[in-house]
């Protein structure tokens, strides 16, 4: 006001009425484009509930689970043929004419079992990297789209177990300590309807089983 006023003076008395209603325009905008505090809608979800599930990232789990098996089951194979060949050898049971027949299973047999070791190393964690990408990225519209429908301003994702029955034991209490000491946060006390988990949940599996059905869709003349 002090300022306005001593320009009024070393000017001209007659300040136009334009310059004023330009100020206090601008004054009324700088009201608009300010925060409106206390007013940010937040809410939080827990990750493991989620995932835990989510019918994409159950299913992506029970392929990998087969992948497993049928790598460990075949590593076994092998171990056991190889502790069988190996023992005949060493006890003498294998006829001389055969021993070197042996010999050759059991080199073939151990680089077969490199082989397995090889792709449990990296087939199968690239896929499990390729899967938790997604999986994400799913997640993430997922919050993105719950948001926009339910005015959601802020949300905040959180890790914890999912049985009630091992909230306030031991290792579950240390294991947040630890990531507060490392300068985490994590939600101590949740509202009832704060936590979104389930909707999160509901939404993930409609648009999972959208997709799904679309190729059926498209092939179905009707």
């Amino acid at each position: 006001m002090n300022r306005m006023f001593i320009a009024m003076i070393g000017v001209v008395f007659a300040v136009s009425a334009a310059s004023a209603q330009t100020a206090r325009t601008a004054v009324s905008v700088d009201k608009t484009n300010s925060p409106k505090v206390g007013t940010t809608k937040v809410a939080v979800f827990n990750i493991g509930v989620v995932l835990g599930k989510y019918d994409r990232a159950n299913a992506a789990k029970d392929d990998l689970t087969k992948q497993v098996k049928r790598l460990q089951a075949e590593a076994k194979e092998l171990t056991d043929n190889l502790t069988k060949w190996q023992t005949a050898l060493q006890a003498g049971e294998v006829p001389a004419e055969k021993k070197e027949l042996y010999e050759e299973k059991i080199i073939t047999a151990r680089r077969y079992l490199e082989d397995l070791n090889r792709e449990a190393r990296t087939t199968i964690g690239k896929k499990q990297e390729a899967n938790l990408i997604q999986l994400w990225k799913d997640v993430r519209e997922a919050v993105k789209t719950y948001s926009a429908e339910h005015g959601l301003d802020l949300v905040i994702v959180y890790g914890d177990v999912t049985q009630a029955d091992q909230l306030d034991v031991f290792p579950n209490i240390t294991r947040k300590m630890s990531a507060l000491d490392q300068g985490g946060s994590l939600p101590f006390f949740v509202a009832p309807g704060v936590d979104i988990s389930e909707g999160l949940v509901q939404l993930l599996n409609r648009q999972y089983r959208r997709r799904l059905a679309e190729p059926a869709e498209q092939e179905d003349p009707q």
